[in-house]
């Protein structure tokens, strides 16, 4: 399932700043780009916060 940008700042609860700030090239959140869209997966989200849980 995709979700916009906002919808994952809410999942991950932070800003859609930071949420720009950890995406790719930037960070290392992959995302999906359709044209000039930007959609998360939801799975690429809950991968990307467990990455980071362990490493914190």
């Amino acid at each position: 399932m995709l979700v916009d940008p906002r919808q994952a700042a809410d999942l991950l609860r932070v800003s859609e700043r930071t949420l720009r700030d950890l995406t790719v090239p930037h960070g290392d959140l992959p995302a999906v780009r359709i044209g000039r869209l930007v959609r998360y997966r939801t799975t690429s989200l809950t991968d990307w916060a467990q990455r980071h849980e362990a490493a914190a």
